[in-house]
């Protein structure tokens, strides 16, 4: 999903796929990938060059391998002078502790997965800052997967952070609704379970075959029947809808805010006040003439997002018309930018960042996870909505 807005930052791991062995000995050197080179068929190959394990610890400080393990694991049951002894040695070889093999055998901090489609715009990386700044407060790490929107890609992620015992699954954005799709999240679902983990939607409903699944999301509907409200109270009575047709968690609920504010409003409604686009300024470019030059255009359109309100912007400059004097304008996501468009644009705020936080906590057991929560939006007014021109 393109966005014309920059990305924002926070401090992560990219998400990689290989296969781990969940007998791993949670002290050993993770060896180098790759085929091995040297030795007979079947071997393991020469012996990395440089790699320290807990037995060269031990040996250099005249300890058994076990009190290394418990020195290096903080356990308060071992000497001073040993521990002394021990921490001295591992920093003089530059022994490193093998983080993802003790996680694997529970004994290590476990990480948090934000799997999505795509990685792009403010959006995607508000919710990431949000969830990585509960995961960093609490000694964990966030891991940032992209699917690129291919399922099977999405299987290999979810097969890799089970072996790798992660602490939980965040799936971001909008998804599917059919049977098929419902059917793959549960089998995901029931993966992660066998390894202690779990699996929770962060921006997007519940699926209703799933309800052990909770979800963390904000008031897509709501939202959308604030922005109709607004242009009601402004006196539109024909308000139209660019976004993206049916067949989405994040298009479906912000169709249906539209339909409902329109209806609550008592507003005009007819079909050839729907025009549909993607998320992006390029479809809203392409999709908003398609209200504007029919023979009865509407007075204000409601975006579904503000790439496509900055679309309806071009396509209403290159028609002559003035916003909002001749056409309003409502966004939804307040990307940063924005503000700074001329006019301002109107548009709905969503609290990507709390999104974030709040799923980190459940994911983490910090807060209470037995209900969904649904966080509100508020909508932020400035120059591209104004009175009906009479």
């Amino acid at each position: 999903m393109r966005s014309p807005f920059r990305r924002s930052e926070t401090t992560v791991a990219a998400c990689t796929i290989g296969a781990v062995s969940d007998r791993a000995d949670p002290n050993a050197t993770i060896p180098a990938a790759g085929p091995a080179a040297g030795g007979r068929r079947g071997s393991r190959g020469p012996k990395k060059v440089g790699a320290v394990n807990l037995r060269d610890v031990a040996a250099h400080a005249g300890v058994a391998p076990a009190t290394v393990s418990r020195v290096l694991g903080g356990s308060r049951h071992v000497n001073p002078d040993t521990r002394t002894r021990v921490l001295a040695a591992a920093a003089e070889l530059g022994y490193v502790v093998n983080g993802l093999a003790r996680a694997m055998t529970g004994r290590g901090t476990r990480s948090i997965a934000f799997l999505t489609a795509e990685m792009a715009g403010f959006t995607f990386g508000a919710t990431a800052a949000g969830a990585e700044s509960v995961a960093a407060e609490n000694g964990h790490l966030l891991l940032l997967c992209t699917t690129h929107g291919r399922a099977e890609r999405e299987r290999q992620i979810i097969a890799t952070l089970c072996e790798q015992r992660a602490a939980a699954v965040l799936l971001v954005g909008s998804s599917g609704t059919d049977r098929l799709y419902t059917e793959r999240i549960a089998g995901y679902v029931r993966d992660l379970a066998t390894v202690g983990s779990k699996l929770l939607f962060c921006g997007r409903p519940g699926l209703p075959g799933l309800p052990e699944v909770r979800s963390v999301d904000y008031d897509h509907v709501g939202g959308i029947k604030a922005a109709v409200s607004h242009l009601a109270a402004l006196g539109h009575r024909s308000v139209g809808y660019v976004g993206a047709p049916r067949g989405g968690t994040m298009p479906d609920l912000r169709l249906d805010g539209y339909l409902m504010g329109v209806r609550e409003n008592g507003l005009e409604a007819r079909p050839g006040l729907v025009a549909h686009a993607q998320n992006t300024i390029e479809e809203g470019e392409r999709a908003t003439p398609l209200l504007l030059d029919a023979d009865r255009p509407p007075s204000a359109l409601v975006c579904m997002t503000d790439n496509v309100a900055v679309g309806a912007y071009r396509a209403a400059r290159a028609r002559g018309l003035r916003i909002p004097e001749d056409l309003s304008i409502v966004g939804f996501d307040d990307a940063p930018v924005v503000g700074d468009l001329t006019p301002g644009l109107t548009t709905v705020r969503p609290p990507f960042r709390q999104i974030g936080v709040d799923a980190a906590e459940i994911a983490l057991g910090l807060r209470d996870g037995d209900t969904d929560v649904l966080l509100g939006t508020s909508l932020t007014v400035r120059g591209s909505t104004g009175p009906v021109r009479a």
